[in-house]
């Protein structure tokens, strides 16, 4: 996959994963090989039959152009490096090529078995946006870090989007090629991520995109402060997964919207608690502070049932003088055991439902449910 970025970017992007990868390469043994980079240059499917190309090196030390050359009429390029790509040392090469005022960039080159295939670099035609706030983009998947920060909480907000067409979406003067809105509060918002400076901004609340989008998929990183965890976040559009990841310790919280799943560990020591959502259109998602069940323990619902006979009792004594009390009808061994195993089933539903820990608003509405009809049915006799 390419990228449009700047040289600069480049080189954090192809180091960082030259670095991340070579642990896992250092096993590869010396390969003989001739230092020859091959590779074409593709607009969409078809070769670009025009243009230049430049092969750059960097390492630890360094980083620059080393060579450049023209295309050919096939879209293909060859360049002599100075030497093999050796696993074990820092040295990394890479390609680069601008077609239609955007720069592309092939993968990066670290090892001598890469040399053996045909490098890529995909380059796309272009489409001016004309539209002030963008074009309107799908979210494959957008994921929401809140992480207490002080007083306040800070977001992580990734947000995955994808140009569905064949070519590059490019801005003119004062149009941004795609916005979206930040949510409702937050404030100092930044971009995360190898963002090129001057390629975003945040204007009236939304983050305005103006570099250039290669078709496929790009991730955006924004970084903003709320004062809760208790934000709404819009969702304009089509937005094909949501999480949203709070960090432990935080207040009671409840996403009527989203379904709660189990705590996740993203690292040693750091729980999150955990909601999702998918295939959510034009939408709102609201987290609250979850209120504290009003429902009585079941000690207190069993003294109130033991007051109420007796005081059922003391009135139908009270209320004839004249006469005898007349006794009270005796309860059958199996009414009996009825009414122990309703009770025992009270107790039993309200020590799963408590330790459920952050039920949903469904699984909150069949506890009580339930827990009427069981109710009922005490009170009743059964």
């Amino acid at each position: 996959m390419t990228r449009c970025l700047s040289i600069r970017s480049a080189v954090r992007l192809v180091l960082l994963a030259a670095l991340t990868l070579g642990g896992a390469m250092a096993l590869e043994g010396q390969v003989e090989a001739e230092p020859v980079l091959r590779g074409v240059v593709q607009v969409g499917e078809e070769p670009l039959g025009e243009g230049q190309v430049l092969l750059h090196r960097i390492d630890q030390l360094e980083q620059g152009q080393l060579d450049s050359l023209a295309l050919g009429s096939d879209g293909t390029f060859s360049f002599r490096l100075p030497s093999v790509p050796d696993p074990g040392g820092d040295e990394i090469y890479f390609a680069s090529v601008r077609h239609h005022g955007v720069l592309y960039f092939g993968s990066a080159v670290t090892r001598a078995a890469q040399l053996d295939s045909t490098y890529l670099i995909q380059t796309w035609d272009t489409l001016v946006v004309a539209d002030t706030a963008g074009v309107d983009l799908p979210v494959s998947i957008r994921n929401v870090f809140l992480e207490p920060e002080g007083e306040q909480w800070r977001a992580t907000d990734l947000i995955q989007v994808v140009n569905t067409g064949e070519r590059t979406l490019v801005n003119q003067e004062g149009t941004a090629v795609w916005s979206y809105p930040l949510p409702e509060r937050a404030t100092l918002p930044t971009m995360g991520g190898d963002a090129i400076p001057g390629s975003t901004e945040f204007v009236d609340g939304r983050l305005r995109a103006y570099a250039a989008l290669p078709p496929g998929e790009r991730v955006f990183v924004m970084r903003y402060l709320v004062p809760d965890p208790f934000v709404t976040l819009p969702l304009p559009g089509e937005t094909e997964v949501l999480e949203v990841l709070v960090r432990e310790p935080a207040p009671r919280i409840e996403a009527p919207a989203l379904q709660s799943g189990l705590p996740v560990e993203l690292e040693e020591g750091s729980t999150y608690r955990r909601f999702s959502g998918s295939e959510l259109s034009d939408a709102r998602i609201r987290l609250l502070e979850a209120q504290e069940s009003t429902s009585l323990p079941l000690g207190w619902i069993v003294v109130g049932l033991a007051l109420l006979l007796a005081s059922v009792a003391l009135w139908a004594v009270l209320d004839r003088p004249g006469r005898d009390p007349e006794p009270l009808p005796t309860v059958s061994d199996d009414q009996e055991g009825e009414r122990k195993a309703l009770v025992r089933e009270i107790a039993l539903l309200d020590r799963e439902f408590e330790a459920r820990g952050d039920p949903t608003p469904d699984e909150r509405a069949a506890y009580r449910n339930r827990r009427r009809v069981l109710l009922d049915r005490l009170s009743s006799g059964g």
